[in-house]
């Protein structure tokens, strides 16, 4: 049998640090790319959005991932440009749900960012 090796937690763990590092390149390459996207992302969980707006909408937030795709593959916008992707996988029956996720990772994303500068808020 050609069973491939199971994958263990710390290759795991080495794959999700090597994933948020590449993410983090992007989004110092392209940050009004990746604002604009979770622009977009939070008025889709927030508001109604029309049918007949959901390929235009999902059009211009593949455009913005496109961008953010640049950095190399592996990112966590390598995985939502396909997701997104009325062409593709994306559906407007989950449009809304994957934008609720793609928030909710990029909020993940961005406390590690925080995290590993040391950066810190002042009042």
């Amino acid at each position: 049998m050609n069973d491939p090796p199971p994958t263990t937690l710390d290759e795991l763990r080495r794959r999700g640090e090597a994933a948020r590092r590449i993410s983090a390149r992007a989004v110092m390459a392209d940050p009004a790319a990746y604002r604009e996207l979770r622009r977009m992302a939070a008025a889709v969980v927030a508001d109604p959005l029309d049918i007949g707006a959901y390929h235009a909408t999902a059009d211009a937030m593949m455009r913005l991932l496109e961008r953010l795709c640049r950095a190399g593959a592996g990112t966590y916008f390598t995985y939502y440009h396909r997701a997104v992707d009325p062409r593709g996988e994306g559906d407007v029956r989950t449009f809304r749900a994957l934008c609720r996720d793609m928030l909710a990772t990029f909020a993940e994303f961005d406390h590690w960012r925080v995290t590993q500068r040391g950066l810190r808020r002042v009042k």
